[in-house]
């Protein structure tokens, strides 16, 4: 209600005037437009200068989303592309889905499912579908092993656990892996690990101290680690993960990274990796922009019906994108001592958060590079004069006594050729020494050389680490670390010194 007041001579009136009420009406969501509607208001080449700015507008407009887009889908993709070349009944490291491809050897020159691996664990790889139930994963009792981890990361590469020595001891245990829209009740002694997207990846790693002991423990341990979903882990019945139909897009993704990363097939299977995955918390307005370029789950990004102003510009995102992820992949690791790139408070492995360009970058330095409270990584590129590591040079990495990495499980060295970052032949198809190498000779002070070169270097065998023809880098990997200076830069390893 309000009051009228009217004036009159003499006289004051005073009337109720009955006002109408307007019930608050609900806020509704901006729904982004059907990206058809977006496609058909073409901007095409004219020579009008009003046709000039439209053209160029909208190529500016695409381009800014393209890369966004590029960035941060490129981890997903990649990962969809490991899984389809997993997933392949006819690939070296086939396994279906949610079910483990366990390696009965070491990584070797032969090893091709993704770059950067180690030589002196045994790798166990899964692809995950937690869409329809959570899947278990069983602990075997581990036998005291040095060093193991099961890895789980979601469908963009972020871990989100590790089920490990150092988080949950010797094991046996069973953990189920929940995705985000499954509700229900797990059985009594397993423990949920939430995997906040419905697609993901585990990496198992297990160490061996030795052929002895690889043979007589670590592949055995390995052998029993297994996937199983709730359905059957609760029923205990036999099972056997079914292999992908014919038809399954999966089976049409690009085999090799750069051929897929260098070509607008890139966004075409985006959006089918953003399809199963599904959308992180607090990641909505960013699909919601995507989809103006016809990036999203759901859609068919179809180059030849975009406007050529979108499609010129999306070309040149995949082209300046690619090379901004390499670029990054670079500079991960921004602090540079002794030649190593070195970890740096503020750039996080692993556990990303919202940082997709060091997502990406550090994805394509090694997909599933694991947090530091696992392992902290060093990179070694340069030697003590600055140049690049060539396997044309004979070098010498020297450790003082004591000025080994601090670590509770153990530290490695690890050398790749360049530019594919993989292992290659070499005379004694080792590719990696660590702290646990019982051949490696010391000197008589305790301090460590180790010889990395080409030809081997006469009456050091024991510490050679052959290189390849052309550059090559080094990885130093400190296994749970116990020193914090490795975790923000504050270590670094030994200088890479060039002998004649």
């Amino acid at each position: 209600m309000r009051m009228r007041y009217s004036m009159h001579p003499g006289v004051l009136t005073v009337a109720l005037m009955s006002t109408t009420v307007l019930a608050a009406v609900p806020h509704q969501s901006i729904q982004p437009p059907p990206v058809d509607s977006i496609r058909v208001d073409r901007v095409e080449p004219g020579y009008k200068p009003a046709l000039k700015v439209m053209y160029r507008a909208r190529q500016l407009d695409a381009y800014s989303l393209g890369i966004q887009a590029y960035v941060y889908g490129w981890p997903a993709v990649e990962n969809y592309r490991v899984c389809s070349r997993m997933l392949d009944p006819d690939f070296r490291h086939h396994a279906a889905l949610n079910s483990f491809r366990h390696e009965p050897t070491p990584a070797d020159d032969q090893y091709r499912l993704f770059v950067t691996p180690n030589g002196d664990l045994l790798y166990s790889e899964a692809c995950l579908d937690l869409s329809q139930e959570p899947v278990i994963l069983h602990v075997p009792d581990t036998q005291g092993m040095r060093y193991w981890t099961a890895q789980v990361t979601d469908g963009y590469t972020e871990t989100v656990a590790n089920i490990s020595k150092r988080s949950v001891g010797n094991g046996p245990g069973d953990y189920a892996l929940v995705g985000p829209g499954w509700k229900g009740t797990l059985p009594k002694g397993v423990t949920a690990v939430p995997v906040d997207t419905n697609s993901g990846f585990i990496l198992v790693r297990t160490f061996f101290e030795d052929q002895d002991d690889l043979a007589q423990r670590t592949r055995v341990v390995q052998q029993q680690f297994s996937l199983k979903p709730l359905s059957v882990f609760v029923g205990k019945k036999d099972w056997k993960a079914p292999e992908l139909p014919a038809d399954d897009p999966r089976r049409k993704v690009p085999v090799e990274q750069q051929e897929l990363s260098t070509s607008l097939e890139f966004f075409r299977v985006l959006n089918q990796a953003m399809a199963a995955a599904g959308p992180r918390p607090g990641e909505e307005a960013l699909w919601a922009q995507l989809r103006r370029i016809g990036i999203g789950p759901g859609l068919e990004f179809d180059p030849e019906k975009l406007d050529t102003a979108t499609r010129e510009a999306l070309q040149r995102a995949i082209t300046d994108g690619w090379q901004l992820v390499q670029d990054r992949s670079a500079t991960a690791r921004t602090k540079l001592v002794n030649g190593w790139g070195v970890p740096q408070l503020g750039q996080p492995v692993g556990a990303f958060g919202y940082d997709y360009l060091q997502r990406a970058g550090v994805g394509h330095r090694g997909i599933y590079s694991n947090t530091a409270d696992e392992y902290a990584a060093m990179a070694g590129i340069a030697d003590t004069d600055g140049q690049p590591l060539n396997g044309n040079n004979h070098y010498v990495l020297h450790f003082d006594k004591g000025a080994f990495p601090a670590v509770q499980a153990y530290w490695g060295l690890t050398i790749y050729r360049l530019p594919e970052r993989l292992f290659y032949p070499n005379p004694t198809g080792r590719w990696t020494v660590n702290s646990v190498d019982k051949s490696l000779k010391y000197n008589d002070d305790g301090s460590l050389d180790v010889y990395i070169q080409r030809q081997a270097p006469q009456g050091q065998e024991a510490n050679w680490l052959p290189s390849p023809d052309g550059p090559f880098q080094l990885i130093l990997r400190a296994y749970r670390a116990t020193d914090p200076g490795i975790f923000n830069g504050d270590w670094a390893p030994p200088a890479i010194r060039r002998v004649n």
